[in-house]
């Protein structure tokens, strides 16, 4: 449609034949112009009257009789002879007015009947019969001024002639130009029809063809929908097909797959059946020799059960008297290392001095030297800025600390928190920081130490 639609807009425009005929038109307008404007510019321009001819004629003083007067044409100007006459004859000039009627002489039958101005030459012949009849009269009598008068209206006459003869010529010619003009009209009137005509004729013919083009495209659309449905329908029928097949092998091949694992699981289940039987005539065949070396064996262990309850009574009372040793050892030890933790983390807090049995708990001893060296690694290392005390509170922090064989710290506990979170953290960070810690003067570092840590102490 959209096709059709297009062709249809193309049709509205000109064609060339039609943009000829309108320069045709044009060209034929502007010419028809022309020829109206010279005619009307020759009408104009038509001569008028001439002014009177003034001819002086002389003849011999001693001959009374004066000759007929040569009638040549030949203008003798004299002012003083009848200066008045040329004024008051060319009042006759308003007659070529007329002349503006070519304007209303389209009409083709107004020129016939211009031929009528042709006889008019008949004044012509006046003037040849004058002349005759006045070689034969000498009368004297004859007046110069009358000879003059004769001439000039002869003149006259003849000039009107040829105005009359020139009139007529011009209508004749405006009237051949007019019908010329309307045939020239009605020829590029009948073109312009025949070429709007066959333009209507092209267009139409346009119009078919692109209907029929229009026609076609549809139906070799169509055909191909046709086409590509059933080509889509036949590949659809394929796939569907082939997957039927595909499907039915896959089932084939499940079903046999199956029954392979189930031959397998036969083949096992019978193989296990056999293993497990040989297993339980094996077990049986263990477990009655097992029970002979167990009665064997028992008899034995009662014997070394009553000769090892006496080693370990033994060595029960020398572990005691040890263990109680190693426990005072270890008190002294862990006792030393508070008194040095708490020393430090009072230098490190901004307050001098501390002893040990306000800020750590459990150990016993005083090694001083031990107490400084571990100040002296935890001190830096906790960072808290210290505000100055209002009333009695003095926030604490218990804390654990496990220490590895190496004197690593392995974790720092809060057991009981300041109720300062911040203040916690300090105190828990500047401990893990001293890490290791100072070894002992014993060798031996001790595997926890607990304490108290306060804030004003």
């Amino acid at each position: 449609m959209k096709r059709i639609k297009n062709l249809m807009g193309r049709t509205s425009e000109l064609t060339p034949e039609q943009r000829d005929d309108r320069r045709g038109l044009v060209y034929a307008g502007a010419i028809h112009a022309a020829l109206f404007a010279f005619m009307l510019l020759s009408f104009i321009a038509a001569p008028k009257s001439p002014n009177p001819v003034q001819i002086e004629l002389w003849a011999d003083g001693t001959t009374p009789t004066a000759a007929e007067p040569d009638v040549t044409g030949e203008e003798v100007t004299e002012p003083d002879v009848t200066p008045s006459e040329p004024e008051s004859e060319p009042e006759p000039e308003p007659e070529p007015q007329p002349e503006p009627q070519p304007e209303s002489q389209p009409e083709p039958p107004q020129p016939e009947p211009q031929p009528e101005p042709e006889p008019e030459p008949a004044p012509a012949a006046t003037e040849q019969t004058p002349s005759p009849e006045a070689e034969p009269l000498p009368e004297p009598e004859v007046d110069p001024d009358i000879a003059l008068e004769e001439a000039r209206k002869k003149r006259e006459q003849e000039e009107e002639a040829a105005r009359l003869a020139a009139a007529a010529a011009a209508e004749k010619a405006a009237a051949e130009k007019a019908a010329a003009e309307k045939a020239a009209a009605e020829k590029a009137a009948a073109e312009k029809a025949a070429a709007e005509k066959a333009a209507a004729e092209k267009a139409a013919a346009e119009k078919a063809a692109a209907e029929k083009a229009a026609a076609e495209k549809a139906a070799a659309e169509k055909a191909a929908a046709e086409k590509a449905a059933a080509e889509k329908a036949a590949a659809e029928k394929a796939a569907a097909e082939k997957a039927a097949a595909e499907k039915a092998a896959a089932e084939k091949a499940a079903a046999e797959k199956a029954a392979a694992e189930k031959a397998a699981a036969e083949k096992a289940a019978a193989e296990k059946a056999a293993a497990e039987k040989a297993a339980a005539e094996k077990a049986a065949a263990e477990k009655a020799a097992a029970e002979k070396a167990a009665a064997e064996k028992k008899a034995a262990e009662k014997k070394a059960a009553a000769e090892k309850a006496a080693a370990e009574k033994k060595a029960a009372a020398a572990k005691a008297a040890a263990e109680k040793k190693a426990a005072a050892e270890k008190a002294a030890k862990l006792k030393a290392l508070r008194e040095a933790m708490h020393g430090d983390a009072l230098g490190a807090a901004g307050i001098p001095g501390g002893t040990a049995n306000r800020n750590q708990t459990g150990g016993g001893g005083g090694d001083g030297g031990y107490a400084a060296k571990v100040r002296a690694c935890v001190r830096p290392r906790v960072i808290y800025n210290v505000p100055p005390r209002q009333g009695s509170a003095n926030p604490t922090v218990q804390y654990r600390v496990k220490l590895k064989s190496d004197g690593t710290v392995e974790n720092v506990s809060i057991r009981h928190s300041s109720g300062n979170q911040r203040f916690d953290s300090a105190v828990q960070k500047g401990i893990q920081a001293c890490s290791p810690f100072p070894k002992p003067s014993s060798g031996k570092y001790p595997s926890s130490i607990e304490g108290d840590y306060r804030m004003y102490d």
